[in-house]
C-alpha cells in the first residue's frame, strides 16, 4: 500500500502513514499506530490532524495546495513541544527517478 513518512530531524524518529481513501477529493493517509490523519483540508491545505480534527502539523514553506502532501519541511506542535520533520513520499521519489532514467 502506498504511503508517506515523516522523519523527525532531531533524532530520526519516523512515523509511517498509509493511504486510507480520500478526503475532500484528495488522497488521505492514516498513521499506522494511531488515529492521526494527513489530509488536504478545504481552504487550508495539507495538514496532519488528530482524531478530534485538531491540526497538529503542517508544511513549513508551502501551504500544500497540490494533489499530494508536499515533500520537505513540516512543523508539528502539541502543548509546549514543537518538532521539525521531513515528509518523504517514496512513490513521488520513485516517479522522479524514473523520469531521469
Amino acid at each position: 500500500m502506498q504511503g508517506i513518512r515523516f522523519v523527525r530531524r532531531v533524532d530520526g524518529l519516523t512515523y509511517e502513514f498509509v493511504r486510507d481513501g480520500d478526503a475532500h477529493g484528495f488522497p488521505s493517509y492514516r498513521r499506522v499506530d494511531l488515529d492521526i490523519r494527513c489530509a488536504r483540508l478545504p481552504d487550508f491545505g495539507w495538514a496532519v490532524c488528530t482524531a478530534e480534527g485538531a491540526v497538529a502539523s503542517r508544511p513549513f514553506d508551502d501551504a500544500g495546495l497540490g494533489d499530494l502532501p508536499p515533500e520537505g519541511v513540516w512543523v508539528s506542535f502539541k502543548g509546549d513541544r514543537s518538532y521539525v520533520y521531513d515528509l518523504v513520499n517514496p512513490a513521488a521519489s520513485e516517479a522522479s527517478d524514473s523520469e531521469l532514467a
